[in-house]
């Protein structure tokens, strides 16, 4: 049941994509591509790259470095390929006698694609330390700057610096010490482009960061019956998650969590009907539990058209639908089902330990097949389908039987939810609820299902936080 990037949002990140390639090209081929500082001229070259890494990410950042790196390549080979700069970018250039080197393609490539890989990942790292937006950004621009003149500078004069001197002096007398005095113009460079392109850098980054990234924090909190979950949201965009056990006080356990930024709570669940006030002096609103649901399966899924199942004590059905978001049933199979027989035929409830005994028990031994009653098979039925659950269950071993209880109550959930997605003209259930963080069975019966039903269950690694995920939202 894996998770699969929605149609709209690859469009959405193509569509951005796009727009900062457009404004990579107008900067490597027209006059605005450099700004004059008084008598220092700024190259803009890094600026998308920094862009895309900020508020894209550090895949995209690098991405857009190889277009830099692509566009810088081909503008010194076609238009300006007589430059003795072309030496530094591209191999096909000569001047005189002189020709480009290999190496000149890896001083292209590397250091515009690392650009984005450095300020992609400075941004994430500050931000994870608890950095401030305003820090990560700057210093994301900065150092993505930092690293293309360093880098071009010190590898052109590491592997080309040579034949780089040979032709700026073609048809002239050269230095008595070359390299010398290309360490003078490396130096020169620096002071006069570098340090302006730095600074550039990090205010562009600081700009479109905040002009373009959410910053406001909300805390949902979802309350259930044995356990709280907590997921502080910055826009759509998921910071952490937390959960809380049943007997710790909820103001408690939340005044240890980094909320010191955070805006508003939300609380849902069946014991928000508890919380009167606010919590930790912080403005909190209560949101209706279904609705927290939808909304915390649009962000985790990237869809509008869905049939969201909610595991928890019991089971929950939700639609989720482009216009609305609406409860359309439920039923009393779920966790509390698995853990009352547990307890009433292993004598106990450890989730874990249940889940690791059911991997061990054959299916085959518990449940009566197809296989069992029938050769060959009936319509779309495979031998292995079940007839009837646990109807050997008085012979079945341990294992067994705790398989048994794995797949009788996600077979059910999934039938019901099969149903429901057909009912609604929908293909897609999205399955959340902390159950599922308790091995693949869950996950193996609903595959089982969907393939009998043509629906496809997805779920995501924060299945257990959906419904605080969407109380942010809210």
């Amino acid at each position: 049941m894996h998770l699969k990037v929605s149609n709209r949002d690859r469009i959405k990140r193509l569509t951005e994509l796009g727009v900062l390639i457009a404004l990579e090209i107008i900067i490597a081929f027209t006059p605005l591509g450099t700004i004059q500082i008084g008598p220092v001229a700024a190259t803009l070259g890094h600026i998308p790259v920094i862009i895309a890494a900020v508020v894209l990410g550090t895949a995209e950042g690098a991405f857009m470095g190889f277009v830099f790196g692509l566009l810088s390549f081909l503008y010194w080979t076609f238009v300006q390929p007589m430059n003795p700069t072309a030496f530094m970018f591209t191999p096909f250039c000569q001047i005189g006698e002189i020709r480009g080197s290999a190496w000149s393609l890896l001083i292209c490539f590397v250091p515009r694609i690392l650009i984005g890989v450095v300020a992609g990942e400075t941004c994430r790292l500050v931000k994870k330390a608890g950095g401030k937006d305003g820090i990560a950004y700057g210093l994301a621009g900065a150092l993505g700057s930092a690293t293309t003149t360093v880098l071009v500078l010190g590898l052109t004069y590491l592997l080309i610096g040579q034949g780089y001197v040979e032709a700026v002096f073609t048809g002239g007398s050269m230095p008595e010490n070359a390299m010398a005095w290309l360490l003078g113009v490396i130096g020169t460079v620096v002071l006069t482009n570098g340090i302006p392109e730095l600074v550039l850098g990090a205010l562009v980054a600081i700009g479109v960061g905040y002009a373009l990234l959410p910053h406001t924090r909300v805390l949902g909190v979802d309350i259930g019956t044995s356990m709280t979950k907590v997921a502080l949201l910055r826009g759509d965009r998921v910071e952490w998650t937390n959960r809380i056990e049943k007997n710790v006080n909820l103001e408690d356990a939340l005044s240890q969590m980094p909320i010191g930024r955070v805006k508003r709570i939300c609380v849902t669940g069946v014991g928000a009907s508890f919380i009167s006030g606010n919590l930790c002096n912080i403005p909190t609103v209560r949101v209706e539990e279904f609705r927290a649901l939808g909304k915390g399966a649009e962000l985790l899924t990237r869809k509008r058209n869905l049939i969201v199942c909610s595991v928890g004590t019991g089971t929950s059905f939700v639609r989720v639908h482009p216009i609305r978001i609406y409860h359309i049933g439920g039923s009393g199979v779920g966790g509390g089902m698995l853990k009352g027989l547990s307890e009433r035929l292993f004598g106990e409830y450890q989730p874990d330990e249940v889940a690791a005994m059911a991997r061990e028990g054959r299916l085959e031994e518990v449940d009566l097949t197809l296989a069992d009653v029938c050769e060959g098979t009936i319509s779309n039925l495979r031998p292995q389908t079940t007839v009837a659950n646990l109807a050997k269950a008085g012979t079945a071993s341990e294992e067994a039987l705790a398989h048994g209880l794995y797949n009788v109550v996600f077979q059910s959930i999934g039938v019901m939810g099969a149903f429901a997605a057909k009912h609604h003209f929908v293909k897609t259930v999205y399955v959340c609820g902390s159950i599922l963080e308790h091995g693949k069975l869950a996950e193996e019966a609903l595959e089982d299902v969907g393939a009998l039903h043509h629906v496809r269950f997805i779920t995501s690694d924060r299945a257990a936080y959906t419904a605080a995920i969407g109380a942010a939202r809210m």
